[in-house]
């Protein structure tokens, strides 16, 4: 089981991009999706889908792109996952059964509902800032295994 969609995971990685840069820059959909791995179009519907959330702002244009909205260090992870995956993150069963909860709750229920927590609680205190710092520093890379293929 994965622990995030793969457009998800463009998310934290367009994310992680942007807050790499420096204040006041912006980067074309182009350029992010070029240095990541990605086809433009799918880039282009997860920035649509950031922006919605109002995590990332758009301009268009010569010169235009994509910034974060406010300052990574303001920015939880949880916000970007939750933007991509809404509350369907929280209600899928681990073993995969489409009617499992606390009234009819899988043998593993109680257990992952537990372990859902302590990973929402780990997103909400984990910055974009913090994950970024790796990259900027040249210590992880940006570009995504593109074997998936998970559709909006």
């Amino acid at each position: 089981m994965m622990l995030f969609g793969h457009t998800t995971e463009i998310a934290i990685h367009a994310t992680m991009y942007l807050a790499s840069q420096p204040p006041g820059r912006l980067s074309p959909i182009h350029q992010i999706a070029r240095r990541a791995g990605l086809k433009k179009p799918l880039l282009a519907k997860v920035i649509a889908r950031l922006t919605r959330a109002r995590l990332v702002r758009t301009y268009r244009g010569p010169g235009g792109g994509v910034e974060l909205a406010r300052p990574s260090d303001q920015m939880c992870l949880w916000t970007v996952v939750h933007a991509m995956e809404g509350n369907k993150r929280s209600e899928r069963c681990a073993l995969g059964f489409q009617r499992c909860s606390e009234e009819k709750p899988c043998p593993l229920h109680a257990r992952w509902s537990s372990i859902q927590e302590q990973i929402r609680e780990l997103l909400e205190e984990t910055t974009i800032a913090s994950i970024a710092a790796p990259r900027r520093e040249g210590l992880v890379d940006l570009i995504l295994p593109l074997e998936r293929n998970d559709s909006l």
